[in-house]
């Protein structure tokens, strides 16, 4: 079959590239101006093929040119994709009206964003908004720019081409806008910009008041009914009053459950984050907040007694054991906050989400952040563990679609004696020294090439090391990248660009003097909270000496209670605006398929000092 089916391609390309040769003779002046196609773009009166019959049977010139493009027109309104690019290839643009080459450039647009290729579409539709003088067309136009943008993860282009489009058609879904809308990057809601019209105006606006009062912890419904006001007859007001009738946007929880081990074996760790709960927990916030030691206190009772004292959030567990025994009475009229990764084979439900502050959430903001300084092919070096595995599998897959199949590797090593071979072989440097080993045995048996006295030419070589990597990513603790860096430094070429090494926090500890130059220059990622002492420095003053020792792990387990608490007013709505992200302690933190997001903080090793990168957050959902 798929041979027959090329055979009929390439017949129908000849007689359509034949048609073509047809029609590129000169035309005559005295040829009768065409009648304007009047059929819209949606629905058009006849099938492609009979309009190809049309062609084929008129004379050369406009009209043979313009019954082409309406086949071709067609034949995309059918899916025969392939079919419409063929006649679209050969229709010839001088020898149709500057009205039908419009329509032209709009079909084409039309045949990339079939294929896919959303830069060509917004290449060819980039100047057509005024020529198109068809209200069809140019909501055609706008929905394929709206594709195109959504495609590119651009939300805000995307929105303001779906308002464009609510001019010239009333096919519109204004959930889709609004859908559309939320996925911007608060950012931009942040600062004030001014729009002309007042259809825009009115979207624009009712995500700035959102996003205030998320900012602020104002009452969302406030917010709402002040933009209801301003904008009475704008076509938001229907989801505007949704929001003010559901009560997942205007109830702000008010008696909090925090399921932590507060004994036993972790009581350090759910110690920890209770701190940052109580931290969070100021005078001016009027919730009540139960704390549950889940290391004495089994899941059936913790269930009974939330049911019993009305909470409507929960958040916890911490650790593996008590998430997996909490599962089954997880069911109930709260929402819920869940400090750690999701089990595999636990059901998702609506209103719950997951915090971690694991190595593998770590590692995929990193390859963000990479992404977003400009690399393109990556190196990862970890170890060959399950862990090390997984982690470096969900990194390619994300780097693959954003870079391709061949734009990243990863390369494992065993234990520490693996180390120099596991660089040089992802590195290349074992293949360079091959070929150079080649060469001086060939010179070794050319005699033609020995010196008078009979010894074998000299080499001067340099052993080089592959030059298509732009970074390296190193998954290990502080102790394996200790290890690691030398090795990578003697055997990158010297004659070539210095490639940057980035790690994850696992590198940064509290004995900075010790062995910090075996790190130098190597960039990686922490909480903000453990970066930067302009952040909450009142309750670090006040836990630091409360706490001791206070070690950067329980600096970054306080800062995720705090941050869970300060998430809980904005939790519902952020679980439905992915677009928006506010800064933590943990990070810039956003809430995406029901998971916690984090950004965080870059710094770099400088002999025994640390320096703060200069920030530029990434928001994983789009580039506005």
């Amino acid at each position: 079959m798929p041979n027959k089916l090329a055979r009929c391609i390439f017949v129908f390309a000849v007689g359509a590239i034949a048609l073509a040769g047809c029609s590129s003779a000169p035309e005559q002046r005295t040829e009768p101006e065409p009648v304007t196609d009047t059929r819209t773009p949606d629905a058009p009166a006849i099938s492609a093929d009979m309009l190809l019959a049309e062609a084929r049977s008129a004379a050369p010139g406009y009209q043979q040119q313009e019954l082409l493009l309406a086949a071709a027109t067609q034949f995309l309104n059918e899916d025969n994709t392939q079919k419409a690019g063929v006649v679209l290839s050969v229709i010839n643009p001088q020898q149709i009206r500057p009205e039908a080459a419009n329509r032209l450039q709009l079909q084409k647009a039309r045949f990339a964003a079939a294929l896919e290729n959303w830069q060509r579409v917004l290449e060819l539709t980039d100047d057509l908004n005024q020529q198109l003088n068809q209200r069809a067309a140019r909501a055609q136009l706008y929905t394929l720019r709206y594709q195109a943008f959504e495609n590119s993860g651009k939300w805000l282009e995307a929105a303001q081409q779906l308002i464009l489009r609510t001019r010239y058609t009333d096919d519109v879904d204004y959930a889709v806008i609004w859908q559309v809308l939320t996925q911007v990057p608060a950012e931009y809601w942040r600062e004030s910009r001014y729009q002309s019209d007042e259809l825009t105006r009115g979207w624009f606006s009712l995500m700035q008041q959102l996003t205030q009062a998320l900012d602020y912890n104002r009452p969302v419904a406030t917010a709402l009914e002040a933009w209801q006001r301003t904008y009475p007859d704008h076509p938001a007001q229907n989801i505007a009053e949704e929001m003010l009738t559901t009560e997942i946007f205007t109830h702000r929880p008010q008696h909090i459950a925090v399921l932590l081990p507060l004994s036993g074996p972790l009581a350090d760790h759910g110690i920890a984050v209770r701190n940052g709960v109580l931290g969070a927990l100021s005078a001016d916030r009027p919730e009540i907040v139960s704390f549950y030691d889940t290391a004495t206190l089994n899941p059936e009772d913790i269930q009974k007694r939330l049911l019993e004292t009305g909470v409507d959030f929960v958040i916890g567990p911490l650790d593996r054991a008590a998430i997996d025994a909490f599962v089954p009475y997880a069911q109930g009229p709260w929402n819920q906050l869940w400090l750690n990764q999701q089990p595999d084979d636990m059901p998702m439900q609506s209103e719950h989400a997951f915090f971690a502050l694991d190595s593998e959430s770590e590692a995929e903001s990193a390859v963000r952040w990479l992404d977003s300084k400009g690399h393109k092919n990556i190196l990862l070096l970890g170890p060959d563990t399950q862990r090390g595995s997984n982690t470096a599998m969900r990194l390619e897959d994300w780097w693959q679609q954003h870079h391709g199949n061949q734009s990243i590797r990863s390369a494992f090593y065993s234990s520490s004696n693996d180390m120099p071979e596991a660089v040089q072989e992802a590195l290349s440097v074992t293949l360079s020294q091959q070929r150079i080993d080649r060469i001086e045995a060939v010179l070794a048996r050319d005699q033609s090439l020995r010196s008078p006295r009979g010894e074998a030419a000299e080499l001067n070589y340099e052993v080089r090391s592959r030059q298509d990597i732009d970074a390296i990513y190193l998954l290990g603790d502080a102790n394996q990248v200790r290890l690691l860096k030398p090795y990578i430094d003697v055997n990158l070429s010297a004659f070539g660009k210095r490639i940057p090494v980035y790690a994850s926090s696992a590198v940064h500890q509290e004995q900075r003097s010790l062995g910090e130059n075996d790190l130098n220059n190597v960039y990686f990622s922490d909480a903000p909270w453990t970066l930067r002492d302009s952040l909450e420095p009142d309750l670090k003053q006040q836990l630091s000496n409360a706490m001791l020792p206070w070690t950067l792990n329980r600096q970054r387990l306080i800062a995720m209670g705090f941050d869970a608490f300060e998430m809980v007013p904005k939790f519902s709505i952020m679980l439905r605006f992915s677009g928006y992200q506010y800064p933590g302690l943990t990070g810039q933190l956003r809430i995406s398929n029901q998971i916690v997001e984090r950004e965080l903080d870059w710094a770099r090793f400088d002999g025994h000092e640390i320096k703060l990168e200069v920030q530029s957050y990434v928001n994983s959902r789009g580039r506005n």
